[in-house]
């Protein structure tokens, strides 16, 4: 959606339509990654001023606002919401003002002024029921019923815990009406948990089941994990102990294919008091250990996500300030022209006296008339600098868009690296542990070891493409261009992949003719076509074959092809975007995305692209048009 966007807002010169498009990108955008939601929304906030549309501005300065809010920016949050319900209530937009409204109130609720923050959802519900706001209602009767519940818990009065109940089943009602699985699921917890406290537990589990059965509706494996656990807690307090244990292994099972530590670890601790309360206390003991080693992954990672949060608030710093520097260039060209227009009105006036003064001087018409040719050519000047102007502020926008998308690819992109050299790493400390322990016999050491050197490889393989990565970041226009023999760089190519190749018994046949010469970067076409092969390697099932081969149209054309397993439309739509992330081969060989990325990069840095054909079971072909 995003590229269509983009694409759409390159084509587009109307203010008013980039305003829509650069609010519909930061809505896209605001839940997964805010930073890049905050800028969008910045560039749509621009154009809704000169287009003067009031209402996306406001739209735009809420959706800012809500990003804010997740990055837990209390004041500036609060500050933009002000600013959008100022402008909501003057054109009395009743869709806005429920929205605002609810901002504020969320906003207040989460600073600990409760009080402040249901007037707030009460007000914004006279006006979801005024205008039969269905989405509205459903989302505000759970605010206010959250309200009454954490109230309910701090007194213990019989008529907030009536208001909350009676609150949640309105939410409830009209989530039902609406279908929206995600909300049902958190108000059937919240109203199970008002049941359970007055120990109506059939009433709770009822209501827990329910969710429960909603969740396999939606792709949402920690959803699941959440009401598994609460249904584990609740069958332990009623004495169902068999139900409390199966819930947990659930939980468990699908905490270890999400293969989230923190996940494990809750699961882990969660099983451990299931087993406990059976006494299995050897079991218990076991989970109890794995909780314990998730937690201490847990703490390793928290202390790296800090030291890369550094990095990142020092790029981001370093940037603020060179965008500083760009406005204050810019407020510098504002005055420049502030100034250049004084001087136009002045000699506007000047000129009118002389007008007035040649009726009596006529022969001072030559002089007057030259004069005035003069203004008519300034004036001229001054309005091709204004616009000149407004380009570059324009482009200042844009630019600054485009670091943020940059600053983010490169976020995603040492995140999957990290991740997957994390896992053979551990695999390779526990293995050594286990061997220091004398913990594997000869036998079991010797089956683990293949497996081992195989996820290290993974390991190298991604380490020296991400060094490729960054020196094509800071090098990328640097290219050396020189005649190439194509017949012996691609042997050159094959002999460095062709043990793994031999491995999976998988055929690399070379048809390139001994005579082509072609002008190019020897090194990045190597990595290109190296890449290349390696990847059909790792999508081609054993006893297949790799063919390489040269056409000799327009600059030339480099094909290589395999029998492999194919991919679907919109994986190859896919394959050369900035959303990288980690793959599996035919035989669980791993993979970042990060050479297809660099490939696509060197490619355009030698002046050729890249194409492909897939069929899913047929096989793929990726060629390389020579530039």
């Amino acid at each position: 959606m995003s590229d269509s966007l983009i694409l759409e807002l390159k084509k587009s010169k109307d203010p008013s339509t980039k305003a829509s498009i650069f609010y519909s990108l930061a809505r896209a955008n605001y839940g997964s990654d805010q930073d890049l939601a905050i800028a969008y929304a910045d560039s749509s906030i621009f154009f809704g001023n000169q287009a003067k549309d009031s209402k996306m501005k406001a739209n735009a300065l809420n959706i800012k606002a809500v990003a804010y809010l997740i990055k837990s920016d209390f004041e500036n949050s609060m500050k933009l919401n002000l600013e959008a319900l100022k402008i909501r209530e003057s054109i009395q937009d009743t869709t806005g003002l429920i929205e605002s409204h609810l901002n504020l109130g969320n906003i207040l609720y989460r600073t600990g002024k409760s009080n402040e923050a249901v007037v707030r959802y009460k007000k914004a519900l006279v006006y979801a029921q005024l205008s039969n706001n269905q989405r509205g209602l459903s989302l505000l009767f759970n605010n206010i019923g959250s309200y009454y519940r954490d109230r309910w818990k701090a007194s213990g009065e019989a008529l907030d815990l009536d208001s909350a109940k009676v609150y949640l089943a309105k939410s409830l009602e009209v989530k039902t009406a609406l279908n929206d699985s995600r909300g049902l699921v958190n108000t059937l917890n919240q109203l199970s948990e008002l049941a359970q406290a007055e120990k109506k537990y059939m009433i709770a589990e009822r209501y827990l089941s329910r969710g429960l059965e909603i969740s396999k509706g939606i792709d949402d494996p920690e959803l699941r994990i959440s009401l598994l656990t609460q249904l584990t807690g609740f069958h332990l307090e009623v004495g169902d102990k068999n139900k409390a244990l199966n819930h947990a292994l659930e939980a468990y099972e699908i905490a270890e294919k999400l293969e989230s530590t923190y996940q494990i670890s809750n699961a882990a601790g969660n099983l451990s008091e299931a087993y406990e309360a059976i006494g299995a206390f050897e079991k218990a003991l076991t989970f109890n250990k794995k909780k314990l080693e998730a937690e201490t992954v847990l703490n390793n990672e928290t202390k790296q996500k800090i030291q890369e949060d550094l990095l990142i608030q020092y790029e981001s710093e370093k940037k603020e300030l060179e965008n500083q520097r760009l406005l204050e260039e810019q407020r510098f060209l504002d005055l420049t022209l502030q100034r250049r227009n004084e001087l136009l009105i002045g000699m506007v006036v000047i000129s009118v006296g002389l007008i007035g003064i040649g009726l009596f001087q006529r022969k001072k018409n030559a002089e007057l008339a030259k004069t005035q040719k003069e203004l008519r050519e300034l004036l001229s000047e001054l309005r091709q600098k204004n616009a000149e102007i407004e380009l570059q502020s324009q482009l200042l926008s844009e630019t600054n868009t485009a670091l943020k998308e940059s600053n983010v690819t490169r976020e995603r992109l040492l995140s999957v690296i990290s991740h997957d050299v994390k896992t053979p790493l551990n695999s390779l400390t526990a293995l050594l542990d286990f061997w220091d322990k004398k913990l594997l016999s000869e036998e079991e050491l010797n089956d683990v070891i293949p497996k081992i050197s195989k996820q290290t490889h993974t390991v190298h393989t991604l380490l020296e493409n991400l060094l490729e990565w960054s020196q094509a970041q800071t090098n990328l226009g640097q290219v050396k261009f020189s005649d190439v023999n194509l017949d012996k760089l691609i042997s050159e190519s094959i002999q460095l992949v062709l043990p793994a190749a031999e491995e999976k018994k998988l055929k690399i046949i070379n048809q390139i003719p001994d005579e082509v010469i072609i002008h190019t970067d020897r090194d990045r076409l190597s990595f290109i076509i190296r890449n290349l092969i390696t990847n059909a390697l790792k999508f081609t099932p054993s006893e297949g074959q790799i063919l390489i081969s040269y056409e000799a149209k327009g600059n030339g054309k480099i094909h290589i092809s395999d029998d492999g397993i194919g991919m679907s439309p919109s994986k190859i739509d896919s394959l050369f975007s900035r959303k990288i992330g980690s793959s599996r081969g035919t035989e669980g060989e791993k993979g970042s995305g990060v050479g297809l990325l660099l490939c696509k990069e060197f490619a355009e840095s030698l002046g050729a692209n890249l194409q492909v054909v897939s069929e899913i079971g047929k096989g793929s072909t990726f060629t390389i048009n020579l530039g």
